[in-house]
């Protein structure tokens, strides 16, 4: 896998042993943290990321794990935000989730290598698969 572009609800559930999805989310940073692969996150899932511990005073996780897995923040600039909004125009997604699926359609036009969307919503994975294979 060259690049793989994380939702926030893999994360979540990597950070949070509770969450049902956490053994899943444990398999794909294994995967992610393969050689030679690079890790992106949008600005806005790491927002998402962040809501919960900051209401528990508890964000430094957070940061260490973007920091020691080096996951690259997709920095929201005019072109992302506009393929986002195209994203949430073509599909039922929510805004945060239009972006996890922006960043993935930007890196593939940016990278050589294969892209992957880290995703438990089947409904984000659906439609990262519909409008790379229509071009957006």
């Amino acid at each position: 896998m060259g690049v793989v572009v994380f939702d926030s609800d893999v994360l979540i559930g990597f950070l949070s042993a509770h969450d049902r999805h956490h053994a899943d989310a444990i398999a794909w940073m294994e995967r992610a943290l393969a050689p030679g692969t690079r890790r992106l996150l949008c600005a806005v899932n790491y927002s998402e990321i962040l809501i919960g511990p900051l209401k528990v005073g508890r964000q430094e996780p957070v940061k260490r794990m973007v920091a020691q897995f080096s996951i690259d923040i997709v920095v929201v600039d005019r072109l992302l935000a506009e393929r986002a909004a195209l994203v949430r125009a073509r599909t039922a997604l929510k805004l945060p989730d239009a972006y996890a699926v922006a960043a993935a359609l930007q890196a593939e036009e940016r990278a050589s290598d294969d892209v992957a969307l880290a995703s438990f919503d089947t409904a984000v994975v659906r439609a990262h698969s519909r409008l790379r294979q229509h071009g957006t």
